[in-house]
Protein backbone atom coordinates (compact mmCIF):
# COMPACT_ATOMS: atom_id res chain seq x y z
CA UNK A 1 0.00 0.00 0.00
CA UNK A 2 1.04 3.49 -0.64
CA UNK A 3 0.08 7.13 0.50
CA UNK A 4 -2.40 7.41 -1.53
CA UNK A 5 -4.25 4.77 -0.41
CA UNK A 6 -5.32 6.24 2.48
CA UNK A 7 -4.54 9.87 2.78
CA UNK A 8 -7.68 12.46 2.50
CA UNK A 9 -7.44 14.01 -0.46
CA UNK A 10 -7.92 17.63 -1.11
CA UNK A 11 -7.77 18.75 2.24
CA UNK A 12 -8.57 21.69 4.00
CA UNK A 13 -6.42 24.64 3.86
CA UNK A 14 -5.88 28.43 5.03
CA UNK A 15 -4.06 30.66 2.87
CA UNK A 16 -0.93 32.77 5.00
CA UNK A 17 -2.71 35.75 5.11
CA UNK A 18 -5.54 34.60 6.99
CA UNK A 19 -5.92 36.02 10.33
CA UNK A 20 -5.11 33.39 13.04
CA UNK A 21 -8.69 33.83 14.57
CA UNK A 22 -10.18 32.49 10.79
CA UNK A 23 -7.92 29.35 11.45
CA UNK A 24 -8.54 28.70 14.74
CA UNK A 25 -12.76 29.01 13.96
CA UNK A 26 -12.08 26.33 10.55
CA UNK A 27 -9.94 24.01 13.30
CA UNK A 28 -12.79 23.72 16.30
CA UNK A 29 -15.77 23.71 13.46
CA UNK A 30 -13.86 20.58 11.78
CA UNK A 31 -12.60 19.34 14.35
CA UNK A 32 -9.37 19.49 13.13
CA UNK A 33 -5.85 19.97 15.33
CA UNK A 34 -4.08 21.58 12.32
CA UNK A 35 -4.72 22.81 8.74
CA UNK A 36 -2.09 23.04 5.69
CA UNK A 37 -0.84 26.42 4.85
CA UNK A 38 -1.02 26.90 0.89
CA UNK A 39 -0.16 29.54 -1.48
CA UNK A 40 -2.64 30.92 -4.76
CA UNK A 41 -1.61 28.01 -6.53
CA UNK A 42 -1.90 25.15 -3.75
CA UNK A 43 1.83 24.54 -3.01
CA UNK A 44 2.29 23.90 0.87
CA UNK A 45 4.11 26.84 2.31
CA UNK A 46 3.46 25.76 5.65
CA UNK A 47 1.17 24.13 8.64
CA UNK A 48 -0.45 25.86 11.58
CA UNK A 49 -1.54 23.61 14.54
CA UNK A 50 -3.64 24.37 17.32
CA UNK A 51 -0.61 24.50 19.45
CA UNK A 52 0.94 27.15 17.39
CA UNK A 53 -2.23 29.54 18.61
CA UNK A 54 -1.76 29.04 22.23
CA UNK A 55 0.73 30.24 24.63
CA UNK A 56 3.00 28.48 26.74
CA UNK A 57 5.25 28.61 29.16
CA UNK A 58 9.16 29.24 28.39
CA UNK A 59 11.89 29.57 30.58
CA UNK A 60 13.11 33.69 30.93
CA UNK A 61 16.42 33.84 29.69
CA UNK A 62 18.70 34.13 32.53
CA UNK A 63 16.71 32.94 35.03
CA UNK A 64 15.13 30.35 36.73
CA UNK A 65 11.61 32.07 35.72
CA UNK A 66 9.06 30.33 33.54
CA UNK A 67 6.78 32.61 31.43
CA UNK A 68 3.82 32.76 28.86
CA UNK A 69 4.89 33.25 25.11
CA UNK A 70 3.01 33.48 22.27
CA UNK A 71 4.40 33.97 18.59
CA UNK A 72 7.67 34.22 20.19
CA UNK A 73 6.59 37.35 22.55
CA UNK A 74 5.63 37.65 26.06
CA UNK A 75 2.36 37.61 26.90
CA UNK A 76 1.56 39.34 29.91
CA UNK A 77 -1.70 40.68 28.52
CA UNK A 78 -5.17 38.43 29.72
CA UNK A 79 -7.48 36.10 27.28
CA UNK A 80 -9.63 38.98 25.88
CA UNK A 81 -6.18 40.60 24.71
CA UNK A 82 -4.93 37.35 23.21
CA UNK A 83 -8.62 36.91 21.11
CA UNK A 84 -7.97 40.30 19.81
CA UNK A 85 -4.58 39.48 18.45
CA UNK A 86 -5.88 36.55 17.28
CA UNK A 87 -8.07 38.48 14.74
CA UNK A 88 -5.95 40.46 13.45
CA UNK A 89 -2.24 38.43 13.19
CA UNK A 90 -1.75 36.46 10.04
CA UNK A 91 -1.83 32.74 10.26
CA UNK A 92 1.98 33.71 8.50
CA UNK A 93 2.99 34.89 12.11
CA UNK A 94 1.99 31.17 13.79
CA UNK A 95 3.12 28.74 10.52
CA UNK A 96 5.50 25.87 10.64
CA UNK A 97 7.32 26.29 7.63
CA UNK A 98 10.45 23.51 8.15
CA UNK A 99 7.26 20.61 7.66
CA UNK A 100 8.48 17.47 6.63
CA UNK A 101 6.04 15.99 3.25
CA UNK A 102 5.43 13.13 2.25
CA UNK A 103 4.38 11.92 -1.52
CA UNK A 104 1.51 10.15 -2.99
CA UNK A 105 3.66 6.94 -3.66
CA UNK A 106 5.52 6.64 -0.69
CA UNK A 107 5.22 3.37 0.78
CA UNK A 108 2.98 3.36 3.71
CA UNK A 109 4.53 1.35 6.24
CA UNK A 110 7.57 4.23 6.27
CA UNK A 111 4.94 7.13 6.40
CA UNK A 112 3.86 5.55 9.35
CA UNK A 113 7.27 5.22 10.49
CA UNK A 114 8.41 8.50 9.96
CA UNK A 115 5.42 9.95 11.32
CA UNK A 116 6.07 7.57 14.65
CA UNK A 117 9.74 8.55 14.51
CA UNK A 118 8.88 12.22 14.67
CA UNK A 119 5.72 12.25 16.66
CA UNK A 120 3.60 13.47 13.74
CA UNK A 121 0.23 13.92 14.06
CA UNK A 122 -0.41 14.53 10.65
CA UNK A 123 2.02 14.99 7.74
CA UNK A 124 0.81 17.13 4.08
CA UNK A 125 1.11 15.01 1.14
CA UNK A 126 2.19 16.66 -1.78
CA UNK A 127 2.82 16.02 -5.53
CA UNK A 128 6.45 16.50 -7.75
CA UNK A 129 5.61 20.55 -8.25
CA UNK A 130 4.94 21.28 -4.09
CA UNK A 131 1.50 21.55 -4.71
CA UNK A 132 -0.86 19.99 -1.47
CA UNK A 133 -2.93 16.85 -3.04
CA UNK A 134 -3.91 15.40 0.44
CA UNK A 135 -2.86 14.94 3.90
CA UNK A 136 -1.88 11.78 6.31
CA UNK A 137 -2.98 11.90 9.81
CA UNK A 138 -2.88 9.16 12.56
CA UNK A 139 -6.72 8.50 12.13
CA UNK A 140 -6.46 7.62 8.76
CA UNK A 141 -4.04 4.32 10.10
CA UNK A 142 -6.60 3.90 12.72
CA UNK A 143 -9.14 3.50 9.98
CA UNK A 144 -7.11 1.25 8.11
CA UNK A 145 -6.65 -0.94 10.96
CA UNK A 146 -9.90 -1.04 11.94
CA UNK A 147 -11.28 -1.61 8.10
CA UNK A 148 -8.88 -4.46 7.89
CA UNK A 149 -9.57 -5.93 10.71
CA UNK A 150 -13.34 -6.22 10.05
CA UNK A 151 -12.47 -7.65 6.79
CA UNK A 152 -10.30 -10.74 8.64
CA UNK A 153 -13.46 -10.58 11.09
CA UNK A 154 -16.32 -11.45 8.36
CA UNK A 155 -14.21 -14.29 7.01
Amino acid sequence: MVVRDIMTPNPLTVRADVPLLEAAQLMLRNRFGGLPVVDAEGRLVGLVEVEDLLPRMSAVPFSDVRAMRLFDEWVDRDLAELYEELRQVPVAKALRKDVEVLHPDDPLDQALDRMAENRFRRMPVVDETGRLVGILTRSDFLRLMLELGGRDAGR
